[in-house]
This record gives C-alpha cells, structure tokens and sequence, in this order.
C-alpha cells in the first residue's frame, strides 16, 4: 500500500512535468546568494545579521524544500550543535550546544511554544514549517531579553507576514516509503491594499514501523493535523497589527502485545492526544521615525489526554482500563512589549516588559507546596529588562543588559549580559558575551505524574531554580565578491549550569526522594554543577554553481565524580561534524544536495559501588553515529511548481547501543537508543501561484 501511494504520486508528478514542460520556461535560475539577512531575534529593530551584536544562524525557505522537511525535527537533525533525541511516546527532544532542550526557549514569531514534556523538553515533531520563511537560532543565553527557559539559547520560527499579489495559494504534498504522508494548503488574499488575510493548514499521517511479529512496533502509528489563520492590518505609517490563530491535533497509538493468545486473547492499547491552541495580537512599527516598538500579547493552551483500553479479540469489544486514563492542561498567558531607539548617534537603548502567568490542571498534578486546589497549579514570572548599545570608538559595539524577575515562586537574582563586537577590518569581526541565566522548573517538573507502561516520571517539588554563566569569544570572516562567498566562523564558548535540573532513576523512603541506579521509576533532581566547554567551527563557501557548508563542534562535559575519584577526567570529550555538499544545473534548473552529519561516542560517568559495597566510579555511554541525505530539487514555470526527492538516512542507522557499566548491585547493563526509522526514501510535490 506504501509503494502504491508512492507510485501514484510519481505518476501525477510526472504527469504534472509533462504539462509544464509544454508552458515557457523563465530565464535560468541562479545560485542565489543573499547580500544582507535581516534578523529580528533580540535585536532593536530588523536588522542585518553582519550588524547584529549576537551571533545567529538563519535557516531558510530554500533549505527547508532542500531538506525535504515537514517539522522542525526534521530540518534540524543535520545542524551542528543541535542533538535529537527520540521517544516512542514522548516525541523528539533537543539540545543546544550541550545544553538540554529544557534550556532552550523555542518561539513562533517571539511568541513561546509551550507544553513541554515531563522532563522538561518540547517536542519540536510537533512544530510544523508549512508557513515558516526561516529559522533563527542563537545559541548562549538571552536570559536578559526572554527570560526563563533562555540559558542554552533560542529558537525563533519566523513565519510568512507579507505577499505582493492579490491573491496567492498553495497545495504541497509528501510521500515516504516509512508510511509517512503529509498533505497541505495554504491561501492569502490582500482584501484591501491594508489588509492581508492568510491561512493554511495541514495532515500528517505515519503508519508506524518497527515490527512484524508483534502488535507492538518501536516506532508508533501518528496522526497530525493543523491549521493557522492570521489577519494583518498595516497602518498608512507603516506600523501594523496582526492577529494569529493556530490549531493542532497529535494522536500517537502505542499498540500492545497479544496477551493469553491461547484462551481469550486480549491486549492493553494506549492512545495519546495533544491539542494545543494558540492566540496572539502584535503591533509593531516606528514611531517618531526614531523609535521602534513591538507589543505581543499571546494566550497558548496544551491538552494533553492519555486513554488505556483493554482491546477483546475474541468478540471484538473495548474496555476502558481503570486507573490508566488521564488528562493535563496547561495554560500559558503573556505579554512582551519593547520600545528602542534608532539614532543615528553613539548610542542607543531598549527598554521593556516580560510578563507570564502559566497554570496547569490534572488529576496527576498536585501542588503540595501550596495545599491548595487538588488538580491544579500555577506560577507567575515578571520582569523588566533593558539594554544599551553603545559605539564609543568606530567599529566597536557594547551593549550591556539587565533583567530583573519577580517569580511567585522562586526569588530570582538580577540578570546581567554583556556583549562586544568590533569590526577587525572589513572581512573580520570579533564578537564577545558574558551572559548570567536564571530558569525556574516548570510545574510539570514540579507537580506532575506521568506513569504509563513505558514511563514513569514522578514531580519533584522540591526543585531548587537554575543559575548559569556562559562565556562567548568569536571571530568571523566574510567575504562576497560577484556570485562567489567564503564565510568562517569559530567560536569557543563555557558553560556554567548551578542546581541544573534532570531526571535520575530514584527511590523513595519517607517521603523523601533521593537517587539510585537501576529502579527504572524517574524524577528530576538538581545536580551540583553542570559545565560545558567546547569550540565551535563553520565553514561556507560558494562559487559559481558549487556550494559546501562544514561544521565541527568540539565539546567537552563536566564530570561531577572527577571530583571524587582521581582516576577519572575532569572534562569527557567528543565531537560531531555536519556538512552539505550542493551542485546546482542551471540548464534544467536542478540542485542536487548532500548531507552528512556525524555523531561521537558520548561517555559520561556516575558513583557506583562494587561486590563489596566500596565507592567506585562507573562509565556509561552512548556510541556514536553517521548519518547522511541526499536530495534533487526542481522547479518548474517560473517557481510555481516544486519537486524535490530522495533519500534519508542512506547508511539506514535505526538503533544505537548504549551502556551503563558497573558491578555488584549495578552491573552493567545493554539498551538501545533510538535514532530513526531506518532509510526512507520520500518524494514531495508542491504547487502554488
């Protein structure tokens, strides 16, 4: 049934060609190259990237068709500095240079996902890129300009505000030998030359894959839908105001095994439902020609529902099984508003206001520091914050910053940032950053249980809040002549993480939580101190038709029981390379693309004992990984048509081993990891005026 879908949707693109190949051709499409890249995260006003005080990485359009992507897991598994992790039920987690995905705020337009998983992550396979123009990254903390969740970095999805025409629509589709399908539909109308009106929505469906000896599979059936409407109002002195709406609808169906095949055969299924909703409203625009403002106030919800049924093969019936059904919901309101200047002059400012109030319902969530309300929970964090920037020599920009938090729960210090670039000479700049961070647990890592036949996380209330340093010392070369570009960028970087939060097999006596290896029931601690040191090196280079993109990002991990045991390194090494090799033919108007991404062995260690009860420090670890893409792209009368095909995961990683090694009570013990689903080859098609 897979091939045959797959051999359908060939067909009808082959069909397609035909057609268009009948219609004129526009002049040959070259390499594009773009001169300035306007970015918007934490900066005064939409600003060059060159001149942006912050390192950030933009992703574009371009890329995303080139990656064959439908979420942001998908474009991101290939980045340097970016690691995913996979959960059957959970979904895909992140980390940012080191820092786990808790650390990492992830936006939409500057507007916070939430609904973050039991151990703090978001699973970024639910974030869709049907209407996303490009992807900002800036890794090290902005604690200043967003506060909690900001330590590790940000993630910015910057969605498509604008269009020339009239009208504009489109309809794109993928297929994938794994099962996985993806449909959607986009649509604009200008209803006045100051009002745009867009909208565009999707489904996604995955058969799941792992097995065929068992109802079970590794990797579970998933279903998707979504939709996003937003209505932009632009003001005849260029500011606007636009309203966004978006909609999403996730089941996951965790099949069990066959039970008393003999005699009455049954099994226990479960079915997990995500549903979240989000409202914003945005003005932003100059004001007094000098002055830039931007208000978002945004309203999230997250519903997440968990049902178990015992499915009856004999007569075919369903029962619901007690005790395993659940349902969480988690509110998010807030309210960021900035007003900066844009002299002309030495010096500059921005000033502004970060206001949220977050709550949570459950029967599996309880507050036992307030005793109040059974079944719910919530939090507030307040904040001011400004920064200046300011030129005291020629090519030299300082821009110091503070935040001060008020938190309902946890008493927050003042949040200072530095940072400095300067304009070594035309090709090379320098850029530096001190930044303090500060994250408050969320009340899933609070208050909420989260048991299943896969998992179980228990709440920590006795969480203490986090605390970090990080320091940034860069240099970046550019340069551009014609349609040729060379760009190289290193960076080192320290990472300081006090009372960092993660989750640790525990066991429990008085009610007192403590941790222990090998019970399998999880909950989050605070660990002492967290430290990451490493450097970070790209490469970019474009000539003619030919470009090659490398990353190399070396990092080294603090181990807690050097402190303790002699014979174990302070600092545990190891590495991971990302590269793209992409060809474009301008005579059919072809790219073809390449990509590589690397993985090392990680080893980390932990307190153990031996037979005889004595203290020893024992090694686990995780081995390491290639994995490598390849992708065609063509376009079609004048850009409207899209083709792009190929295939993921060439080498077919799906499981990697991993290893805790010990003795006596804690011997060692084998698992796997996930990765993937194996090699999957996948054709998409996309249409649109």
């Amino acid at each position: 049934m897979i091939f045959k879908r797959l051999h359908i949707s060939l067909w009808a693109i082959l069909f397609a060609t035909t057609l268009v190949a009948q219609l004129p051709e526009s002049d040959s499409i070259k390499w594009s190259i773009d001169i300035e890249d306007v970015v918007v995260t934490a900066q005064y006003a939409p600003t060059d990237s060159r001149n942006a005080v912050q390192e950030i990485k933009t992703i574009k359009k371009e890329m995303i068709q080139r990656r064959g992507a439908n979420n942001l897991e998908q474009l991101l598994n290939m980045e340097t500095s970016v690691r995913i992790k996979q959960d059957a039920i959970l979904g895909s987690s992140i980390s940012l240079g080191g820092i786990d995905g808790q650390n990492v705020k992830i936006m939409i337009d500057g507007v916070p996902v939430i609904g973050r998983r039991p151990d703090g992550n978001l699973d970024i396979s639910q974030i869709n890129l049907n209407q996303v123009e490009r992807v900002e990254i800036v890794e090290g903390p902005l604690s200043v300009q967003y506060g909690t969740d900001a330590l590790g970095g940000v993630i910015n999805l910057i969605t498509k505000k604008s269009q020339l025409k009239r009208f504009e629509y489109g309809l794109s589709s993928q297929v994938e030998d794994k099962g996985e399908n993806s449909y959607s539909a986009r649509f604009g109308s200008r209803l006045t030359d100051q009002l745009l009106l867009s909208a565009n929505g999707g489904y996604d469906h995955f058969d799941g894959f792992g097995s065929d000896t068992t109802r079970s599979v590794l990797w579970n059936p998933k279903e998707q839908m979504y939709a996003d409407a937003a209505l932009r109002y632009t003001l005849p002195n260029d500011q606007n105001f636009r309203y966004a709406f978006s909609w999403f609808d996730e089941k996951v169906t965790n099949l069990g095994d066959l039970r008393r095949p003999q005699f009455k055969p049954y099994s226990w299924d479960h079915f997990y439902n995500t549903l979240r909703f989000s409202h914003s409203l945005t003005h932003k625009g100059e004001v007094l020609n000098d002055y830039y403002t931007q208000t978002t106030i945004a309203y999230n919800q997250f519903n997440r529902l968990k049902n178990t049924f015992r499915i009856n093969f004999d007569d075919n019936s369903l029962e619901v099984v007690n005790g395993q059904q659940d349902t969480s919901q988690f509110n998010g309101a807030m309210m960021r508003s900035i007003f900066a200047s844009k002299y002309d002059g030495k010096l500059n400012f921005q000033v502004g206001a970060d206001l949220r109030h977050d709550q949570g319902f459950g029967q599996r969530i309880v507050d036992t520091l307030t005793g109040n309300d059974p079944g719910f929970a919530e939090m507030g964090d307040y904040a001011v914050f400004g920064t200046v920037k300011y030129l005291p020599i020629e090519n030299l920009t300082v821009e110091p910053g503070l935040r001060v938090i008020y938190n309902t729960r946890y008493s927050a210090p003042l949040i200072p940032s530095l940072n400095i670039k300067y304009d070594l000479t035309d090709n090379w700049v320098g850029r530096g950053s001190f930044g303090k961070g500060f994250r408050s647990p969320d009340l899933k890592e609070l208050f909420q249980d989260f048991v299943d036949v896969n998992h179980f996380i228990k709440g920590n209330p006795n969480l203490e809040a986090e605390k970090s340093n990080n320091f940034q010392l860069g240099f970046n070369y550019s340069k551009r002549k014609d349609k040729n570009r060379l760009d190289i960028k290193i960076k080192g970087f320290y990472n300081q993480i006090k009372d960092k939060i993660g989750l640790y097999e525990f066991e429990e006596e008085g009610g007192m939580k403590s941790p222990k290896l090998g019970t399998g029931d999880f909950t989050s601690f605070n660990i002492d101190v967290f430290k990451t040191r490493g450097v970070n090196l790209s490469a970019n280079y474009q000539v003619k038709n030919f470009g090659i993109n490398v990353g190399l990002l070396a990092i080294s991990y603090f181990n807690p029981t050097s402190e303790t045991f002699e014979e174990v390194d302070t600092f545990s090494p190891t590495y991971e390379v990302s590269s793209e090799l992409k060809y474009y033919f301008p005579k059919p108007n072809l790219t073809l693309s390449f990509f590589t991404r690397v993985n090392d062995k990680f080893i980390e260690f932990y307190p153990d004992v031996d037979d005889k009860g004595n203290p020893i420090a024992s090694q686990q670890f995780v081995d390491g990984y290639t994995m490598m893409d390849f992708t065609t792209t063509k376009t079609f009368w004048k850009k409207r048509i899209g083709l792009t095909a190929g295939v993921k995961n060439l080498l077919d990683v799906q499981q990697v081993n991993q290893q805790s090694g010990g003795s006596g009570p804690h011997s060692g013990s084998s698992s796997s990891q996930l990765i993937s689903p194996g090699r999957n080859f996948f054709v998409s098609f996309s249409y649109g005026m």
